[in-house]
């Protein structure tokens, strides 16, 4: 039963994150709109990036790759680097579940 209910938050958090994604990537599309400098190709990268993470992440959610806590952490650290902060802090609420789940 707790390892169930530990499976359910997981799940939700990830997918909280993914859609979480939508915010960050709203922010770079309105820099990417309102610069007109010659560096604004760096903002459509970025946004490629976030888009990508977010697909991925919600497009796997409900793998078994994420019941292990090495491979959420992986995501968290490319989250932190690559994404978002924002991102990031979901993300830590389900490794937190993901680590409760093992013990």
């Amino acid at each position: 039963m707790e390892i169930q209910k530990y499976n359910k938050r997981r799940l939700f958090w990830l997918r909280f994150s993914g859609w979480f994604c939508l915010l960050p990537a709203s922010v770079y599309l309105a820099m990417l709109q309102n610069s007109s400098a010659p560096y604004s190709y760096i903002f459509l990268a970025e946004l490629v990036i976030i888009v990508i993470f977010a697909v991925y992440l919600l497009s796997t959610a409900k793998s078994s790759r994420w019941t292990k806590a090495g491979n959420i952490m992986k995501l968290m650290i490319f989250a932190i680097i690559f994404v978002s902060l924002v991102i990031f802090i979901p993300l830590c609420f389900a490794y937190y579940n993901c680590r409760k789940q093992s013990m």
